[in-house]
């Protein structure tokens, strides 16, 4: 009797193994459950604004008279402070999604008057706190976590702007 169950493990972790390279996205999508464990567990999620925060990048100076070209390749993610990596993964899954800012922007010098042109982006977070239950789907036991997170800003995510100087 007991070579029936060590035989379907083994066979279970063979496929497992062919799988991971012969379907490695079905693979990743199963480690993700797994590493996640929403098999045994359910997720409460509840997350509460506290402020928006920024942060301010300058692109590009340009003096007078003069044109400058550029990629521009910008990105917003979700950022949690104290997350277990047990549950990182679920609590992303309720923020916002990252933000992407591609362009090939072309920048110009100031009008008369002025000495040169700086311009900006402005990546907004809006930031938070987060309670995360967890419950066993078996014995209904709850574990609960908490931590701070980061999200790109529902409004304006990414804002380009520019200021002249003398």
């Amino acid at each position: 009797m007991k070579k029936i169950p060590l035989t379907l493990l083994i066979i279970g972790i063979s496929i497992t193994f062919v799988l991971s390279f012969a379907m490695p996205e079905l693979a990743g999508k199963v480690k993700n459950d797994i590493s996640s464990m929403k098999i045994l567990y359910s997720y409460s999620v509840t997350k509460s604004f506290l402020e928006q925060t920024e942060e301010t990048i300058e692109m590009a100076s340009v003096p007078l008279g003069k044109v400058k070209t550029q990629d521009v390749n910008i990105r917003t993610d979700v950022q949690l402070e104290e997350t277990p990596l047990n549950i990182q993964g679920v609590v992303k899954e309720n923020l916002n999604k990252p933000e992407e800012y591609k362009h090939e922007v072309t920048y110009t010098g100031p009008e008369k008057g002025f000495t040169y042109r700086k311009y900006y982006l402005t990546k907004n977070y809006d930031k938070g706190t987060y309670t995360v239950i967890r419950t066993n789907k078996i014995t209904g036991k709850e574990k609960e976590y908490a931590g701070t997170y980061y999200e790109p800003s529902a409004q304006d995510p990414i804002i380009a702007w520019s200021r002249d100087k003398k």
